[in-house]
């Protein structure tokens, strides 16, 4: 059983209620990975789409985020209620959401993925935001190969970006919680 993965989701809108999930990437500990694409239709693939990343979300203990806690996780939960799918799998289990750590521990001008990687001198290969996705999505979602391929790199750099950052912060970030839990316990 994988105990940390790294998540990163692909979508057509910032809001639940005007887009959809279109692509979901989780990186396991090891450093591989695997990437969900949405098949079929838009109501049935996204449907399947997010059946499948709750099975696999099921036995992890922790999942890090880049900006999670305030897109991909209310993402996947409002996708998954209108599916009438449990979102237990992923709301039960440990978050870390390096945006904040990011924000917490360092003193930067901008706190993007892509510039905290920059800053902290790993390379990423796709340079395209989040932003610039939707267009690819609504090619990918009518077969266009070379869109889908392109959503799966910039997917996975950013896995692998998010991954290297956390591997860093890893240590600082255990010793935040482990204080926070004892100051909890002092105030008590």
């Amino acid at each position: 059983m994988p105990k940390t993965v790294f998540l990163d989701i692909e979508t057509t809108s910032l809001s639940a209620d005007s887009g959809f999930i279109v692509g979901v990437g989780i990186m396991f500990e090891d450093g591989s990975w695997d990437h969900e694409f949405l098949k079929g239709s838009i109501i049935d693939g996204e449907r399947e789409l997010i059946k499948r990343i709750m099975e696999k979300l099921s036995d992890v203990e922790r999942i890090v985020t880049w900006n999670g806690l305030n897109f991909d996780i209310p993402m996947l939960v409002s996708r998954a209620i209108v599916h009438d799918i449990d979102p237990t799998p992923l709301i039960e289990k440990e978050h870390i959401d390096l945006y904040r750590y990011a924000k917490k521990l360092l003193r930067l001008s901008e706190y993007s993925l892509d510039s905290v990687a920059k800053y902290m001198n790993i390379q990423k290969k796709v340079e395209l935001k989040g932003r610039d996705m939707p267009p690819y999505y609504m090619r990918a979602i009518s077969g266009d190969q070379d869109a889908i391929n392109l959503i799966i790199e910039h997917c996975y750099d950013d896995l692998q970006a998010l991954k290297r950052i956390y591997d860093r912060m890893k240590n600082m970030i255990d010793t935040i919680k482990k204080s926070e839990l004892m100051e909890m316990m002092i105030y008590e």
